[in-house]
């Protein structure tokens, strides 16, 4: 830049700051009795792009805009909690609600929002899904391990004693590093190692929110980067926790535990608090994605985020879609759960085409329990309580026969304070569940209150277990609760014994869809398929801080999509240590295409809704990851941050909105079937109402000279025609261009139909998961 250019654009500035000053000096005197009297909370003023390249002019700039509002210096540092000056510009501060309103006004500030929270979406898996670390010797093809990459996690910091997170055979820390280890209450400079290469936490805006402090208030939580919840460990474990030998939850489970990328080091980023089991901030998780640009990380995993209904991608109250823009912009891959609320459909969440939203799925591991009854008939449950017992073959009743009030319906899923003591005392209890607000370890505290020995608790189909600790607990169906309560009404005296799980592998068909994980299609933009894939998310064990025993493995079993991001998380960092140069988008196109629909019977996956039934693209995206396949994908569809503004343009924002977010020039472009054509490795026509043309863009990262062909399973009742139908690449041609067009072949109007485009050249084969809707009437 020149200097004519330079000076023009410090006398932009100025001009901006002074603009600014005047609107808001006008109002200072008005306002000011007013301010003091109303109640400030905290308010993030987002202004888009950085207007300086200097972090403290950015910074400098926050400061005396706030200052201009508040009147003073003093005022303006007592209110700002944070200044963001890195991958985006903006700032977190206490202002009253007028005051928000009048600093909206002023040039430069794209919008100012109040600060939310969020909530978490909470070994053998990598065997399961193809990578096979027996041991720290070994190398997994072409990858090293994911050697010399920085995954970030954005969670509930760290345990950093875990055996995960032991730097053994690390590499050096990469000079591109520029993150800090943040010392606070139990965790100085010495609990980072070449393996935890970064610790920061953030607090300000969920102290703030709540108006109390964290600590002291019947929590375990610690005022540093230190976990108190365990969720962060678990997840940061899953993406890059180191080998750890015989590592096993009580004796269940016991293998080689490692995570996705063993030799990639971790910068953690703690932003949920022990409140409510995990609460987050936008304010402070908008500060761990600006830090985490400025640090250096190449991965992002989050496992987190808001609830139906979505906001908009330009919409400053998804701190989360904001966040990884900046980030994907700066070349980073964001990964993100794609949330907890299946298995109901449009309920998906993190959709914005340029995060990697990541479905659960189980694995072929199990954990049985046998129920032996009185008449020497077993059946079977699931359940993880290992703590030894010695109740031999006791009473066995069912909870509306021992209720304190035998017309209490409360008693049917044993509620607490609904069991009469004496009736339940030394009895093995079987409960049904027939309510959302009880679960089985609330009732197993009803059933221990009661004098009752052990539970049973049928319920229908829901994925992952829980601990209950204080008395064995066996997770079964409705089928076998119904089993055992003809047992116990046909019995004068049912008695029952409980056994110990075991650990049980490779006999049951996986993987299946899991319950809890959130369905497509997406409800802000059914264009962009989400979930883009699936992965392990049932019954994960990682690394967990100690539960306050000598005993404690320092393992722990969690299931939710909180889980199976870290694990694509982990497989990105693989893919970005062997292709260096590779985007965020072309990360997530080999991942998606190179994704498994088949189960390990060999039929289609699986999913577990109302009704059991196979699995589609609203379900697993992709479908379930295979990282082998990821590493050579054959053919990449690459997006640039433009794609993604000109997206954004077609969902019906204008040019100035847009600009806003990202403080670039933007020009919309009027183009038909804009919004189709972005290019992503889905195609997604939730629309179909005449004939419609797609156009997508791949390029070959295989071998230089190839051929592929086209491979179309049309939707039913649509005819889908490729052109061309084959692409040859040589030294000279490396992307090409083709279209797909659609259209219905009934004059109904339909649900959704899937399909698929697979370009092979007879070793790879790069599928293209399709789905279309066709509207032949206006509801």
């Amino acid at each position: 830049m020149d200097n004519n250019s330079r000076n023009w654009r410090c006398a932009e500035k100025g001009q901006l700051l002074a603009i600014c000053a005047l609107l808001l000096l006008q109002n200072f005197l008005v306002f000011s009795q007013k301010f003091a009297e109303t109640t400030s909370s905290v308010h993030i003023v987002y202004m888009g792009d950085k207007m300086y390249h200097n972090p403290e002019s950015t910074k400098k700039y926050h400061h005396q805009m706030l200052s201009s509002l508040l009147g003073s210096k003093e005022a303006a540092k007592s209110s700002i909690l944070y200044s963001y000056k890195h991958g985006f510009s903006g700032f977190a501060a206490r202002l009253t609600k007028s005051q928000a309103e009048e600093i909206e006004k002023c040039p430069g500030v794209v919008s100012v929002i109040p600060n939310r929270i969020h909530r978490l979406h909470t070994t053998r898996s990598w065997d399961f899904i193809g990578i096979h670390h027996s041991s720290s010797k070994t190398v997994f093809t072409g990858s090293n391990l994911g050697e010399g990459t920085i995954i970030g996690v954005i969670d509930t910091g760290i345990w950093p004693e875990s055996s995960s997170f032991n730097d053994e055979a690390m590499g050096e820390i990469p000079s591109r590093w520029k993150g800090a280890c943040q010392v606070g209450e139990n965790f100085n400079s010495t609990n980072c190692n070449k393996k935890i290469i970064g610790a920061r936490w953030f607090l300000k805006g969920m102290h703030d929110h709540t108006k109390k402090l964290i600590h002291g208030n019947g929590t375990s939580e610690y005022l540093s980067a230190r976990d108190a919840i365990g969720h962060g460990t678990h997840t940061a474990s899953t993406a890059a926790g180191y080998f750890v030998g015989d590592a096993n939850y009580r004796g269940l489970a016991s293998g080689l535990a490692r995570g996705g990328a063993p030799l990639a080091h971790l910068a953690i980023y703690k932003v949920c608090w022990d409140i409510s089991v995990g609460s987050c901030s936008d304010a402070d998780i908008l500060k761990a994605f600006d830090m985490a640009i400025h640090d250096g990380v190449d991965v992002l995993t989050v496992s987190l985020g808001v609830g139906i209904p979505v906001f908009s991608y330009v919409d400053q109250r998804d701190t989360i879609a904001i966040g990884s823009f900046h980030a994907t912009a700066k070349g980073i891959t964001v990964v993100c759960s794609a949330g907890n609320s299946g298995p109901m459909s449009q309920t998906v969440t993190n959709t914005a085409p340029w995060i990697l939203a990541v479905a659960a799925t189980t694995i072929d591991r199990v954990f049985t329990a046998a129920i032996t009854l009185g008449n020497n008939l077993t059946v079977w449950g699931q359940s993880i309580d290992a703590v030894k017992h010695n109740l031999g073959t006791v009473g066995l009743t069912y909870s509306e026969r021992v209720a304190l009030d035998p017309s209490d319906y409360l008693a049917k899923d044993c509620q607490s304070g609904s069991l009469n003591e004496t009736l339940a005392a030394g009895k093995i209890v079987l409960c049904f569940s027939v309510s959302n607000q009880q679960d089985i370890v609330s009732a197993s505290l009803a059933v221990k209150e009661a004098g009752g020995v052990g539970l049973i608790y049928a319920q229908y189909h829901d994925d992952g277990l829980n601990q209950c600790g204080l008395i064995p607990c066996i997770k079964v169906d409705y089928e076998v609760g119904t089993q055992l309560l003809t047992y116990i009404r046909r019995s004068r005296f049912p008695t029952a014994s409980l056994s110990f799980p075991k650990t049980v592998i490779g006999k049951w068909v996986s993987p299946r869809v899991a319950s809890f994980s959130s369905r497509g299609p997406s409800s802000m933009s059914p264009t962009v398929l989400k979930p883009d894939i699936a992965a392990p998310g049932v019954d994960i064990l990682a690394a967990f801080p100690p539960e306050g025993t000598s005993k404690s493995s320092g393992f722990a079993f969690l299931s939710g999509t909180s889980m199976s991001c870290p694990h694509v998380a982990g497989i990105a960092a693989l893919i970005k240590s062997k292709h260096p140069t590779w985007s965020p988008a072309a990360i997530r196109s080999a991942l998606v295409t190179t994704a498994s629909q088949t189960g390990t019977d060999g039929g289609l996956i699986s999913e577990e809704g109302s009704t059991p039934k196979s699995a589609d693209p609203f379900d697993i995206g992709g479908g379930h990851v295979n990282p082998n396949k990821a590493m050579d994908p054959g053919l990449i569809y690459n997006i640039t941050t433009e794609d993604y503004i000109q997206f954004l343009c077609s969902m019906g924002h204008n040019s100035a909105s847009i600009s806003k977010v990202t403080k670039t020039t933007t020009s919309c472009k009027k183009e038909e079937h804009q919004a189709l054509n972005l290019n992503i490795p889905s195609i997604s026509v939730p629309n179909l109402k005449r004939a419609t043309t797609v156009m997508r863009t791949v390029t070959n990262v295989g071998n230089i000279t190839a051929l592929y062909k086209a491979l179309v399973k049309a939707p039913y009742g649509i005819k889908v025609r490729v052109e061309p139908q084959i692409l040859c690449f040589n030294s000279e041609i490396r992307v090409l261009t083709f279209n797909v067009s659609f259209n219905s072949t009934q004059k109904l109007h339909s649900g959704y139909r899937f399909g698929s485009l697979t370009w092979t050249d007879g070793k790879h084969f790069v599928r293209t998961p399709i789905v279309v809707r066709t509207l032949q009437f206006e509801l």
